[in-house]
């Protein structure tokens, strides 16, 4: 399996569950400031403004700073991802919205409390785009042939080459920044999924004209070996590059107030097409995804490889941009507190670091949460 493919699985959350982001913010000296500051929540987990009024006290209550909102569906479970959590004019909104509007109240109940809410968009993981325009769904070569990728891999991604694809996906954002008093945006899926994709005939049409390639034809086993394959890979990590800086900069054109961020893959997972290098200056704030053991790493590997190469690309890019290090769920807590020490030590300015909790929700669980990050040593 490929680290891509192994990128897709980590990130297919089950409907019953709850993403809860963690972050330990705040400087003081070389020690971090530790206290729950970010959580991560899912819009269809609540289905009447009581609830949401809750969930923000208790967020409030708990000492969390900021809430990041899934406002647009990023998996092809029981709802398909493309799926608009907000009364959206331009992707299918879900249909438990009828009277009431979750991302309006949950920014009102909010910012009522000095709660911030960040708005998680996922760009090209679409089901929804994809079976409204099925000439946008990512095509994927298997033996020297296309093939769709749903139909290969059972997930929906759309093609980042195609124009069109991409002015969808950046008007979404702009729809949201324009009619939702966000306090940032976090991007996320904002990627291909392995070298082999896209090679459908937009994409085959657009290589030979950009670069003389003809992508079938490429050895994508080889990888960057290959001179073709190392050619095409630059050139569709420009492409990457050039969605973020268009969204970004339409998201400040509208309110430049807005922050911009978003989840990033380790950076050597080159296939699918995230350079840091080509679009750091864009954003403010970069979540790369440094789960060890699901990449299967030891712990050190966060400080010796994670974020030196998020850093490096960073300062290749000449940016400034806020490194917030994203520590996931399947390690140990004692395994944690050991990243967390390592990252405290090596790098005394970072000023938060990110871990991924999942469970059902609850005020007491919240509570639990900061709690136990409380008292981490």
């Amino acid at each position: 399996m490929s680290r891509a493919r192994v990128a897709a699985r980590r990130l297919s959350f089950a409907t019953s569950l709850l993403l809860i982001a963690a972050l330990l913010s705040g400087c003081s000296q070389s020690a971090l400031e530790r206290h729950a500051s970010h959580i991560v929540a899912r819009l269809q987990r609540w289905h009447t403004p009581e609830e949401v009024a809750f969930f923000m006290q208790a967020a409030a209550d708990a000492g969390i700073s900021t809430v990041h909102l899934v406002v647009k569906h990023d998996e092809d479970d029981v709802i398909p991802s493309g799926t608009a959590f907000y009364r959206s004019a331009i992707a299918p909104v879900w249909r438990s919205i009828t009277t009431w509007d979750p991302l309006a109240v949950a920014i009102d109940e909010a910012h009522r409390r000095g709660l911030r809410i960040y708005a998680w968009i996922p760009q090209f993981h679409d089901q929804a785009a994809a079976l409204a325009h099925p000439e946008w769904e990512m095509q994927i070569a298997v033996n020297g042939e296309a093939k769709l990728y749903s139909s290969v891999g059972h997930s929906y991604f759309v093609n980042p080459i195609d124009p069109s694809v991409r002015a969808y996906e950046q008007s979404i954002v702009e729809e949201v920044v324009r009619n939702y008093n966000v306090d940032g945006i976090d991007l996320d899926w904002v990627r291909f999924d392995g070298f082999n994709m896209d090679v459908g005939p937009l994409s085959r049409a657009a290589a030979q004209a950009a670069i003389g390639i003809d992508p079938l034809s490429l050895d994508f086993p080889s990888g960057m070996i290959d001179p073709g394959v190392a050619k095409w890979q630059v050139w569709r990590s420009g492409i990457i590059s050039d969605h973020v800086h268009a969204v970004a900069a339409a998201v400040r054109a509208i309110r430049s107030s807005v922050h911009v961020a978003a989840f990033v893959l380790p950076q050597s997972f080159v296939e699918v097409g995230q350079n840091l290098a080509l679009f750091a200056d864009a954003l403010d704030e970069v979540e790369p995804m440094c789960y060890w053991s699901d990449w299967g790493y030891s712990p050190s590997w966060v400080v010796d490889d994670c974020i030196p190469t998020v850093e490096a690309r960073i300062a290749k890019a000449r940016a400034s941009t806020v490194i917030i290090p994203t520590i996931g769920a399947s390690e140990t807590e004692a395994q944690v507190v050991q990243v967390v020490s390592d990252l405290q030590s090596r790098y005394p300015d970072l000023n938060a670091v990110a871990w991924f909790y999942y469970n059902t929700w609850s005020a007491e669980r919240m509570k639990e949460s900061a709690d136990r990050l409380k008292s981490w040593p």
